[in-house]
């Protein structure tokens, strides 16, 4: 898949002691468009979205066996304080392993994160 259009929040909202993915790798906030995103091959895929008490969960399902998995990361993390206010920075990437050999085949950054914090660091 490609990632046509993307946003991420301008602040960070809560600490990380809930958090499940690393900060501002996934984010979903109601009526606000944050991603979207195209199939540029023949095969298809199906999106599937739940709820659980907790969290919001899903998983891609395709025609196709693909040869890859995709992990995502976090790194370079880091707080910063600028004119009396805390922000925080990261980076965020994908990592492609091979299913055959557990080898990485490719690292890509997808996206870098400079937020400020609205809670108390």
């Amino acid at each position: 898949m490609e990632i046509t259009e993307r946003h991420h929040h301008s602040f960070d909202p809560f600490p990380d002691k809930q958090r499940v993915l690393p900060f501002g790798s996934g984010q979903v906030f109601f009526n606000y468009v944050d991603l979207r995103f195209h199939n540029p091959t023949s095969h298809k895929f199906q999106l599937k979205v739940w709820l659980t008490d907790t969290h919001l969960k899903g998983s891609i399902l395709s025609d196709h066996q693909w040869p890859y998995s995709y992990h995502i990361e976090e790194r370079n993390h880091q707080f910063h304080c600028s004119k009396n206010k805390n922000y925080r920075e990261n980076e965020i990437w994908r990592k492609e392993v091979d299913k055959r050999t557990g080898l990485t085949r490719n690292a890509e950054l997808i996206v870098h994160n400079y937020s400020e914090v609205k809670y108390s660091i």
